[in-house]
């Protein structure tokens, strides 16, 4: 049974939320602020969010920025006002719903979600190549060359100094900020054939991101936006 954390100040949301939930036998948890949500986050696992795109007490930091830095990649589905659905596509939402909610809607986009979230976790991953074969650990040399960018470059996408990522390339502290970009690379290698083909997708500005590259976007710091980006990819939803 799936558990699902709805996090909104508006009580008449969640009580009519947590309803139709639990008709469906999901698992049901809530948080009306920031702080709530941060302990929840602690306390419980939760496999999918349904948020508001802003709780007080998070000081003006988006609910999506405080998930990601918290869970990581826990699919997010934003309930969302009219006219606000581009800001959560942006901010790396997984999906979004608007208000009123359509039942049906919101019960196929979180299903969706939830199913995309179990695939990606059950993908069978071809590149332990880059992974150190003593630790197991990822290694950022392996990954700066599948990649065709310098270490150098990948030393300040992770925010660390290249002596120390020459010196120890899969050292402990690296895994959490090379997690997302080896994901990033586990799944675009899902959906292309090659090395080559994988390169040339993540080097090709992307209109999700903004018109970006998902390669400036992973060397900008944001390979979560692009593990969202394959995420949707592979699970269907549309851009």
């Amino acid at each position: 049974m799936s558990r699902i954390l709805i996090a909104d100040r508006e009580a008449a949301t969640v009580k009519s939320l947590t309803r139709l939930l639990r008709g469906e036998k999901f698992e049901v948890e809530s948080a009306a602020t920031g702080k709530e949500l941060q302990e929840k986050l602690a306390t419980t696992k939760p496999d999918l969010i349904l948020s508001a795109l802003h709780l007080p007490s998070l000081n003006g930091t988006r609910v999506v920025e405080f998930v990601r830095g918290v869970a990581g990649n826990i699919p997010i589905v934003m309930l969302c006002s009219k006219g606000v659905e581009s800001a959560a596509a942006l901010e790396g939402a997984t999906d979004f719903v608007m208000k009123p909610f359509n039942a049906d809607d919101l019960l196929t986009r979180v299903r969706r979600a939830l199913n995309a979230a179990q695939a990606r976790r059950t993908i069978e991953i071809p590149q332990r190549e880059l992974h150190d074969p003593k630790s197991g650990r990822i290694d950022a040399r392996e990954v700066a060359d599948f990649l065709g960018v310098p270490l150098a470059k990948l030393a300040g996408a992770l925010g660390v100094k290249y002596p120390a990522l020459h010196k120890t390339p899969s050292a402990p502290g690296l895994q959490e900020k090379l997690r997302p970009i080896k994901e990033s690379i586990d799944l675009v290698s899902n959906i292309t054939v090659s090395k080559s083909d994988a390169r040339a997708w993540l080097n090709n500005p992307h209109p999700d991101l903004g018109g970006s590259t998902p390669m400036e976007t992973i060397l900008d710091g944001e390979a979560d936006a692009v593990v969202t980006l394959l995420d949707n990819a592979l699970s269907g939803i549309p851009s």
